[in-house]
């Protein structure tokens, strides 16, 4: 079973359904498969080959699933890339995994003239949009085409995708999947989100990360995919209602965004059959009055890159049972009990499994696990000791097999939805002339689930200025990974041989709550 088989049964069974709305076009998955078809045949004449990296960096627009799924359907792997990132470090993670070709959004611009200089072998680009000085527009491109009728097969291990993440010391890693994993994936959705219908999803969230992969377990089921363009509250709810959208994925942030706009009560959402969140717990107060407003269709998932969802899941069922009696309340706070398709476990240091009750690094094993880091050998070891994935995060496992994620071993911070590498901002601000040193971490925040933070220590002789060293960060890494909040410290906390312990910086923000992330 290939990733792009799940698309083509949707096309099979729905050719006249509507797979994408892009404000006032649409397409349907016959139109579509034929626009796939000519991407992949356009690329295999442009020199590309099967197992080649193709990248896509654009916000949420419908060339982006002409762009994916061609590539796809050429034999080549699929690399999404954030457009939020700068093309600087865009740049860094094309170079580290060697992309042959990019797809990009016109406004992307500055990174496809950086690509052309910067990327050896690299075979060609093509504006998703529309054409630009630096590349033909993907309609213009195929336009006319006849499609070649034969494209390379590729097989169930095969590697399918390379998404994008970094260690703790913000080098780019890429994340190797295969179609098994995809498969796995699509298979655990179908058991723990069950489709009755054609679904109607709402793409908040780029549809080239986290909602184009929820979007993967939708295709085969005949779903349509509606995109936001932008992230505005009484937008999303009124599209809600406009669209009779069934199923959405948010981050808690987006949520909390929504329950406290003023019109929220204005609108219906008696079409809603999901509304899935991830990244991080919600809390008791904003669930309940979630489920008053949009109804008991909430659910959880725990996933991450290296292992697809669903490492863990709590159901829209464990929502309404917990918040009905006060006895179970606390399962809101755990990711749910561990997917249909994997193995999830809690492991100490020596590579021991612990009882339940008992914290340590929570692992998972299964088919929805990756095979590995790219042409990073050390790091895929170490992520696969003792047989099992580690996630990185700490964790425990209750009697009743509920799982709480309580810290991270490794120091990411997600905020937003997105994964943020403190040594990453910390080298963008050690670049200030009057930085002497500085600790990133992560501090709860009630809108991001957690918000950058920047404890810096100055040079003597040198004014502290927190919007300006904001600003310092936001021209170097982009808005995202820009601390939200810059401090001044007389000293940095350190161990015995010099190491600044950024646990301390931290501990004190989380010192009021019952978690640490």
């Amino acid at each position: 079973m290939q990733l792009i088989d799940f698309f083509d049964k949707g096309v099979a069974r729905y050719p006249e359904r509507y797979v994408v709305v892009d404000g006032e076009r649409c397409w349907t998955y016959r139109e579509m498969a034929l626009l796939i078809d000519q991407v992949a045949t356009a690329l295999i004449a442009q020199g590309v080959q099967a197992g080649d990296k193709v990248a896509l960096c654009s916000p949420n627009h419908a060339m982006v699933l002409a762009a994916q799924y061609g590539s796809l359907r050429a034999g080549a792997i699929w690399v999404p890339i954030n457009y939020r990132n700068t093309p600087a470090a865009t740049l860094e993670s094309l170079q580290a995994i060697e992309v042959q070709w990019l797809f990009f959004h016109s406004s992307q611009r500055e990174l496809a003239q950086a690509v052309k200089l910067g990327l050896p072998g690299f075979k060609g680009q093509v504006c998703i949009d529309q054409s630009v000085p630096e590349a033909t527009g993907l309609e213009q491109w195929v336009h006319g085409l006849v499609p070649c009728g034969q494209f390379p097969t590729r097989q169930s291990h095969d590697p399918v995708a390379i998404l994008m993440s970094s260690g703790t010391t913000g080098a780019p890693k890429g994340i190797l999947l295969s179609n098994l994993a995809f498969t796995s994936m699509v298979a655990s959705f179908d058991v723990l989100l069950p489709i009755t219908q054609p679904p109607v999803h709402l793409v908040v969230a780029p549809l080239t990360h986290a909602a184009g992969i929820y979007a993967m377990a939708l295709f085969a089921h005949g779903g349509t995919q509606v995109l936001q363009q932008h992230t505005e509250a009484e937008a999303i709810l009124q599209a809600i209602e406009a669209h009779a959208v069934t199923t959405v994925f948010l981050p808690p942030t987006l949520i909390y965004m929504l329950l406290a706009h003023p019109h929220v009560h204005q609108y219906r959402y008696d079409s809603l059959k999901s509304m899935l969140y991830g990244a991080a717990p919600m809390s008791v107060d904003k669930l309940r009055e979630a489920m008053r407003i949009f109804g008991p269709v909430l659910a959880q998932g725990y996933g991450q890159s290296e292992a697809l969802m669903a490492i863990a899941h709590l159901s829209a069922q464990d929502h309404a049972m917990a918040l009905a009696d006060p006895a179970l309340e606390h399962r809101l706070k755990s990711a749910g009990r561990e997917g249909p398709l994997v193995r999830v476990a809690i492991m100490d240091d020596e590579g021991r499994l612990l009882p339940d009750g008992q914290p340590g690094e929570i692992v998972v094993r299964g088919d929805i696990v990756m095979d590995g880091y790219y042409n990073n050998p050390q790091a895929s070891r170490e992520a696969s000791a003792f047989g099992w994935h580690h996630t990185g995060d700490i964790g425990l496992r209750d009697k009743d097999g509920f799982i709480y994620v309580i810290d991270r071993k490794k120091e990411m911070i997600i905020s937003g939805g997105f994964n943020i590498f403190p040594a990453e901002v910390e080298q963008a601000l050690l670049g200030h002339p009057a930085v002497k040193d500085c600790a990133v971490v992560g501090v709860p925040d009630e809108k991001w689930g957690e918000a950058v933070l920047a404890a810096v220590e100055l040079r003597p002789g040198h004014s502290f200025d927190a919007a300006e060293l904001t600003q310092f960060c936001k021209d170097r890494l982009g808005s995202v990974k820009a601390p939200k909040q810059v401090v001044p410290i007389e000293a940095l906390p350190r161990s015995a041989v010099g190491k600044v312990l950024r646990r301390e910086v931290r501990a004190p923000y989380w010192a009021h709550l019952n978690r640490t992330i």
